[in-house]
């Protein structure tokens, strides 16, 4: 099966099955990988700063414990973010396992400045506004044009619409991404979500793992949007989202995938 370029093989909150999530270190591996997409997640410390975080509350992935914008940025790189992959996941988490070989204790916390900074242009960014803020948005953006990045960005969001509006009206050159998740759980017919997403404009449609349907990925690209597939657990599920249709994919094994498209297109 050949595979259509351009495919987002995307590193999912950097090389985060190798390597800490959302820190320098994960998205350095992800470089040296060959990988040129990455993903990432924004919020507000207290102080207005913005930090790449994932979770609700730091306990996860730090040795911290409540939510990271509960606290300044200086407190938040107080934090020990590399030592929590030589525990177990905690039960319940949906989270898959990582596997790291290095030891990464004292990797710390970055903002989304310092990210931008180390990469510029050798990344394109699919950056996830996770905890929505009064005035994150335009000061996202900001960042991104202060660095000639504006260009080089899909602003992502699951199910929030709204802060994909205020980016659109913001800057409507920005490309935008929309995991409608919640709408698509469940039987019934989901075309409309996917034209709702086409009539605001959305540049790409994210699937889940848990709501891939071709017949929708299908739609989406007729369409005119692009189409990738998050919540990608093992192998298998990135073999279905490849042949679903799928133009790309954020994955923690990066490598995975890369190998993948490689062979089939040889």
């Amino acid at each position: 099966m050949t595979i259509a370029e351009p495919f987002h093989i995307i590193a999912h909150r950097g090389a985060s099955a190798y390597a800490p999530e959302n820190t320098m270190a994960a998205f350095r591996l992800a470089a040296e990988m060959g990988i040129r997409e990455i993903e990432t997640d924004v919020g507000y410390t207290r102080d207005g700063a913005i930090i790449l975080f994932h979770d609700k509350t730091l306990d996860r992935t730090t040795d911290g414990t409540g939510s990271p914008g509960d606290y300044t940025l200086a407190e938040l790189k107080e934090l020990d973010a590399g030592s929590w992959g030589h525990h177990p996941i905690p039960e319940g988490s949906h989270e898959p396992p990582v596997s790291w070989s290095g030891d990464y204790a004292g990797e710390k916390l970055i903002t989304l400045q310092e990210l931008l900074d180390a990469f510029g242009d050798q990344f394109v960014y699919h950056i996830e506004i996770k905890r929505p803020a009064p005035g994150l948005v335009a000061d996202v953006l900001e960042a991104l044009r202060e660095r000639d990045l504006l260009g080089s960005v899909y602003m992502n969001t699951i199910n929030d619409l709204e802060s994909l509006l205020e980016v659109r009206q913001q800057e409507p050159s920005v490309k935008t991404a929309w995991s409608p998740v919640n709408l698509l759980l469940g039987d019934g017919d989901h075309r409309d979500v996917v034209q709702q997403a086409a009539d605001h404009g959305i540049s790409m449609f994210v699937f889940n793992s848990t709501t891939l349907d071709p017949a929708l990925v299908t739609l989406a690209n007729e369409l005119g949007m692009e189409t990738r597939c998050s919540g990608i657990k093992n192998r298998e599920q990135m073999i279905e989202a490849v042949e679903a249709g799928c133009n790309g994919m954020t994955i923690n094994w990066p490598d995975w995938l890369l190998e993948y498209v490689k062979d089939e297109n040889k």
